[in-house]
């Protein structure tokens, strides 16, 4: 009884395989094994034309939504003849319907004559065929096709064939404040009244163009008038460009410093080639040409013109309770005595000031001396660390015969000196006489000595706009 279901099975299952070898009747000379190859790879791109039709079914539907034809983006080759669909094949041949069986066989030929049973794909590079129970269809090369029938995000085709956008960073009003801030590049924001919600949408790559116009045309703007003002770029600085670009335009632009200080870095590349005007300032009796400027750039030696009108500013500013002596003082005192130095104090009463300060110059290295007459006490700075006792009594003895021929006897004894230690100190051998001008600074506005080596570079581009500015920054 087992047999004869196994035989009964078997006959069944050959009938099957006839029935569905039907579609490769006349290839006579393939083997079994190839002409079942050739069954799966009709059933797969059978399977592959079931799919694009459910593709093309729905691209279809959408191509009527937005009044377009169907039929112009489809990539199928057909001829409408007698309400049945002529397909033109590949090599040439018209492929019929499911009625013209000798032409089905002939084309088959051909196809197994133009093809390796080796193949995964029948057809040529550019396009792939596939043959059904209707007949046998060419489609298109997968790329074309899958470009034709992808479906479509939108429903208005007009916006599909735009021109792309491009993202820029734009300026919008945000809330009813109507405070300038930073939206996503490339987009317009507006607010609706209604729900207080916030509206962005794109903008085009036109937009980008005329963005980065305005926003260069103020950066040139910028360097100009900072050029004009201070006569080099020495005290430029990268946070100056970004306060003015947030001041102007009341928008954080930390995250565009990759565009802004390129263009910063060539247009003043740009400007300091051309012949510069000739540039002083002029502060009372002082007079600071660009070659004095100019050693405040770098690591370089601070001249005497630059430490005599710093110190003129740090008496202005602090409304003259303290005097700064000149530069040249020390020196003159050193060679020629009380004598030579007795013309300097003649419209000038020391002992009213509250604080002295007596910048020294040692041929290679400066220095500071304080007195301050409130406590009769005369105190060394020295950057460098040098206990420097002889230049303090230098001072002591010149303020003592002050107070002697000035008839000031409460000052004329009393007096103690002393060396600070514990102030910045400079790690190099160049930026002793800024150490000496941010400590007159500090003494005379009553701030403690915090700073370093490290904010040297810093204060140097703050002195040498306040130098120009002719007045002292309230910043640190």
């Amino acid at each position: 009884m087992l047999q004869t279901q196994s035989h009964q099975c078997k006959a069944k299952y050959l009938k099957r395989k006839k029935g569905s070898m039907s579609s490769i009747k006349g290839v006579f000379h393939l083997t079994t094994r190839a002409k079942r190859r050739l069954y799966c790879k009709l059933q797969l791109w059978m399977w592959r034309k079931r799919r694009e039709k459910c593709r093309f079914a729905i691209f279809r539907a959408k191509k009527r939504a937005c009044g377009a034809s169907p039929g112009s983006c489809l990539g199928v080759k057909t001829h409408s003849l007698k309400n049945k669909s002529k397909i033109v094949s590949p090599l040439g041949c018209d492929a019929g319907g499911s009625e013209d069986k000798p032409g089905m066989q002939n084309y088959l030929r051909t196809l197994r004559q133009s093809v390796s049973p080796s193949e995964t794909f029948v057809g040529s590079s550019s396009s792939q065929i596939l043959v059904t129970d209707t007949g046998v269809s060419e489609i298109m090369d997968p790329v074309k096709l899958s470009r034709t029938v992808r479906p479509l995000l939108r429903t208005d085709c007009d916006e599909c064939f735009k021109e792309p956008r491009t993202l820029v960073l734009a300026q919008s009003v945000d809330g009813p404040s109507g405070q300038l801030t930073a939206v996503p590049p490339g987009r317009d924001q507006a607010v609706n009244t209604d729900t207080d919600e916030t509206v962005i949408s794109e903008k085009p790559a036109s937009s980008q163009t005329s963005c980065l116009k305005v926003l260069t045309k103020d950066i040139h703007e910028f360097l100009d008038d900072f050029y004009r003002k201070y006569g080099s770029f020495i005290p430029l600085q990268k946070s100056d460009v970004l306060r003015h670009l947030k001041m102007r335009f009341n928008v954080d632009f930390n995250d565009r410093k990759n565009v802004i200080f390129p263009e910063v870095t060539e247009y003043r590349t740009a400007l300091i080639q051309k012949p510069a005007p000739s540039f002083q300032v002029v502060y009372k009796k002082h007079t600071l040409t660009l070659d004095d400027l100019a050693t405040l750039a770098d690591q370089n030696w601070l001249n005497d013109q630059v430490m005599n009108m710093y110190g003129e500013l740090i008496m202005e500013s602090a409304c003259h309770k303290v005097h700064f002596l000149n530069s040249f003082f020390h020196r003159q005192l050193m060679t020629k005595g009380y004598d030579g130095v007795k013309r300097w104090t003649k419209r000038v009463d020391l002992f009213s000031k509250s604080l002295l300060l007596v910048p020294i110059h040692l041929e290679v290295h400066w220095c500071l001396v304080s007195a301050d007459n409130v406590k009769k006490k005369i105190c060394l700075y020295d950057s460098q660390g040098n206990a420097l006792q002889k230049v303090a009594r230098n001072i002591l003895k010149y303020l003592m015969t002050e107070a002697k021929e000035k008839n000031q006897t409460a000052f004329e004894n009393g007096w103690a000196v002393s060396f600070d230690e514990k102030i910045p100190q400079q790690t190099n051998e160049n930026d002793c006489g800024v150490f000496v001008l941010e400590y007159s600074r500090c003494l005379a506005l009553g701030k403690p000595l915090q700073f370093s080596q490290k904010d040297i570079p810093k204060i140097r581009k703050r002195i040498y706009k306040e130098l120009c500015d002719c007045k002292l920054h309230e910043q640190g």
